[in-house]
């Protein structure tokens, strides 16, 4: 039997009870993002469900997550680990930059698409979904703005978004965007300066902390925060 989101199904695992009881639990692990093994006692007594008929059942419950994206805008030198590690956990990585040699199907091998154009056009016609991941690490402040200014105007903006930058140019970048009509609560959902802090140095090792706060992101062990929250 498949459960949608809005809780309409396809098929059936027997009806009445059992069945309300099999998509309430569905709905319960898309929300978790997790499997479970239902054990039901199909009887009237206090650990059964209600029904007469007696026994007992067992469901899988297993949720089809769909695959989230990692749009990377910035195609330099932190976007190479950082695209080589989002494809070894499972993730579909975009890369997109206004430089042809920074955005070329040589320099990034592996990713699922390589986009060439300006950065606030690109960003404005890219359509997110709530898993997917927003990383913006341009090669200027002015592209990143622009950048985080579109994916905070989307009506479906992306569930993570990071901007690189120091805490200073962070600063910079919100009071502007403040000044523009954008809430503190709004700007409270992005990670900036982003990535855990690992003391991190090297591209790779900046890529491996952007890629930490994603994961952590993704499991639900991730608190939205602003510069305030990194110290």
């Amino acid at each position: 039997m498949l459960v949608y989101p809005d809780g309409k199904i396809l098929g059936t695992v027997g009806g009445g009870l059992l069945e309300a009881k099999v998509r309430q639990e569905a709905l319960r692990c898309m929300q978790e993002r997790t499997s479970r093994l239902l054990k039901l006692d199909l009887n009237q007594t206090a650990s059964g469900i209600g029904v007469l008929c007696g026994g007992k059942a067992e469901v899988f419950v297993e949720p089809i997550l769909p695959i989230s994206t990692i749009f990377i805008f910035g195609g330099g030198h932190i976007a190479l680990p950082l695209a080589q590690f989002a494809k070894a956990l499972d993730f579909a990585v975009v890369v997109i930059d206004d430089r042809q040699e920074f955005a070329s199907r040589d320099r990034f091998l592996t990713v699922d698409e390589v986009k060439l154009g300006n950065f606030p056009d690109i960003a404005k016609s890219i359509e997110f979904h709530s898993d997917d991941c927003a990383v913006i690490i341009t090669h200027g402040h002015e592209h990143d703005e622009v950048v985080l200014k579109e994916c905070l105007s989307k009506k479906n903006m992306p569930g993570y978004i990071g901007m690189i930058g120091s805490k200073a140019k962070v600063a910079t970048v919100f009071s502007h965007l403040k000044e523009q009509g954008f809430s503190q609560e709004l700007l409270a959902k992005v990670n900036a300066p982003i990535g855990l802090d690992i003391g991190s140095k090297t591209p790779a090792e900046i890529a491996l902390s952007i890629m930490a706060e994603i994961v952590a992101y993704k499991h639900g062990r991730l608190l939205e925060h602003s510069t305030v929250h990194k110290g």
